[in-house]
């Protein structure tokens, strides 16, 4: 299975999904069912990436049902959370609320302080998306939080970067410029320049414009795009 995690990380999908059915098929065979749901759980992500939506609901869902048969409440947990990823993405935004919170119940039972975090940052998203601001800000600081309290530099940056921008959708500017400030920090000592630089440019634009409108240009990208505190692989 990690030669598939491998070339997916790499955009190689074709190749993903062959060595990832590949591993599925090994698992079926010899009964391993919690194998088989790890291996699921990453065929989903693929099809994720690549935009196949309904195959991914589909593959990540049979993955859920099985962690959920055995009782695998870390697996649970992880699967929930891909799919209010994907219903978010679909603008379904009750069922994604759902599915987070779901991954945040489980993630609060079992002590998955990062999981929980990474959560957090995603219903901020969620609620970032239906423009429900104040919703939004409390997700990320609470999000904020448990990344610092953990020492997790690229979570922080990628909360920073998220508020942020929240703030600068609602033409707070002076707000939102510390927090592309210690964004770009952080990226660049995580060695992450591509997002060290994207901050140092609406930090350029917020601290030009003051507290008025720059909300033309979008910078927030899909929740896939963002640096992941919690999946870097």
């Amino acid at each position: 299975m990690q030669l598939g995690v491998v070339y997916n990380n790499m955009s190689k999908y074709p190749e993903a999904e062959q060595h990832l059915t590949r591993a599925q098929d090994i698992c079926t065979q010899i009964g391993d069912e919690i194998g088989q749901a790890d291996t699921l759980q990453v065929i989903g992500r693929t099809y994720h990436c690549q935009s196949k939506l309904t195959e991914a609901e589909r593959s990540y869902t049979q993955a859920r049902n099985i962690f959920a048969r055995h009782g695998h409440v870390g697996g649970q947990s992880m699967t929930s959370r891909a799919l209010g990823n994907l219903s978010l993405d679909r603008s379904q935004y009750v069922e994604a609320e759902e599915f987070y919170n779901e991954a945040i119940d489980i993630c609060v039972r079992i002590g998955n302080e990062m999981g929980h975090a990474d959560t957090l940052m995603r219903l901020g998203d969620l609620f970032k998306a239906q423009c429900k601001y104040a919703e939004a800000e409390e997700s990320f600081n609470r999000a904020l939080e448990k990344f610092s309290r953990m020492g997790t530099s690229l979570g922080r940056a990628n909360v920073n970067y998220a508020l942020a921008d929240l703030y600068r959708m609602q033409n707070l500017n002076t707000k939102a410029a510390p927090l592309y400030a210690e964004a770009r920090t952080l990226y660049a000592e995580a060695g992450n320049s591509e997002w060290a630089k994207r901050s140092s440019h609406w930090l350029d634009m917020v601290s030009k414009e003051g507290d008025s409108s720059i909300a033309s240009e979008v910078s927030w990208p899909g929740n896939d795009d963002v640096p992941s505190a919690t999946y870097q692989q």
